[in-house]
């Protein structure tokens, strides 16, 4: 028993060093084959990430820190992350449009992106786009939701935590973005873009109507790349890399940033 043990592990470590290198279409071929025996593959690229960076700007960022610990039970994203958009913003300062996050939840991350455009002085709507019904899209692409997830929260709930910190500069808008918002958004376009939607298809068809109106410069931020439970989000990111109009960035805090390029 011990002796097919290993011979498992050494044999699926084998199959991880090849498959780390084959392109998409090969990956997917695999994935399908292994499921058949009950192996996912989709989970050998993912372990804990330990980096030894030791640089923690955020602590000397009073701003900051006092709106991310009011926002405690408003979101699911660390410190890591928020304060990644919280800086982001001001990256896209000196660009045109708007900014938008799809995949609100309660509101967290959209409180700090807008008040951060908000001490900018930046002269943008922030678009707060979710169904408040949970999760949508789901498909064999995505290895653990379903559908319907993170559904306990409300558009309500996001207005009155906005109004409790001051923020005036943002716009909360309800249904499957961008399916059920077309006529609203059709003649917007944007410098930012928060996506965290969990799964691959809403999370291709939001960047898919964002992206190419995007002034160069430009960022769209992935929530959750670096997370084996949203594998299907990891999959649509990395379809983009080696494309000429976009550079893509993995942080290993978890994030995926695509940056417009022309």
């Amino acid at each position: 028993m011990r002796f097919n043990s290993i011979f498992v592990l050494y044999t699926l470590r084998i199959v991880q060093l090849i498959y780390c290198k084959m392109d998409i279409k090969t990956k997917d071929l695999i994935i399908k084959t292994f499921r058949i025996v009950g192996i996912d593959l989709t989970r050998i690229s993912f372990s804990k990430v330990k980096p030894f960076a030791n640089y923690e700007p955020w602590k000397l960022d009073t701003e900051f820190l006092t709106l991310y610990r009011s926002l405690r039970g408003f979101t699911l994203v660390d410190i890591y992350r928020c304060y990644e958009l919280w800086t982001l913003i001001n990256e896209v300062k000196q660009l045109d449009g708007d900014i938008i996050e799809v995949g609100v939840w309660r509101g967290g991350t959209g409180t700090l992106i807008a008040k951060k455009a908000s001490l900018l002085g930046l002269k943008s709507t922030v678009y707060l786009c979710d169904t408040f019904s949970g999760v949508v899209k789901a498909g064999d692409k995505d290895t653990d939701y379903t559908g319907g997830e993170h559904s306990d929260t409300s558009s309500d709930l996001v207005k009155k935590l906005l109004e409790k910190n001051g923020i005036k500069n943002t716009e909360v808008v309800t249904g499957i973005f961008p399916d059920d918002n077309r006529e609203l958004f059709k003649n917007k376009k944007f410098r930012f873009c928060h996506i965290d939607v969990d799964v691959y298809q809403s999370a291709k068809d939001v960047f898919n109507y964002v992206f190419p109106g995007m002034p160069v410069g430009a960022m769209v931020v992935f929530d959750d790349y670096g997370f084996k439970a949203c594998y299907g989000v990891t999959k649509f990111v990395d379809e983009n890399r080696g494309l000429a109009d976009r550079i893509v960035i993995h942080n290993l805090n978890g994030h995926a940033i695509i940056v417009k390029r022309s």
